[in-house]
């Protein structure tokens, strides 16, 4: 079983008014290796915890509670379609996108 090893990443954010800042993040894992990993697998499921752990902290210092009322399957459900649409994306960057997209409403 592969395990997904965390390093400390640079990541500029989506939006041009926040600095880049410094994540612990999956090393290597792109959206086309997120959507290529099979459920079973030890690496997929621990990436899914950091996604969700991710977001909460994200969720955590933001203004307005954009969790509030979404659950777990379509928040990953959400991630899986961008990742078959960008699979050249960081899974921060997929992160941040799904941030962006619930932070507007839509």
């Amino acid at each position: 079983m592969l395990r997904v090893t965390a390093l400390l990443l640079a990541v500029a954010t989506s939006t041009a008014q926040e600095e880049p800042r410094m994540v612990f993040g999956p090393m290597g894992f792109s959206c086309g290796k997120w959507t290529n990993a099979r459920e079973q697998t030890g690496e997929r499921a621990q990436l899914r915890y950091w996604i969700l752990g991710y977001l909460s902290g994200l969720n955590m210092e933001s203004s307005t509670d954009f969790l509030r009322g979404r659950d777990i399957d379509g928040l990953i459900g959400w991630i899986d379609n961008y990742c078959r649409r960008n699979p050249l994306d960081t899974m921060v960057r997929a992160v941040h996108e799904l941030r962006d997209e619930l932070r507007s409403g839509r």
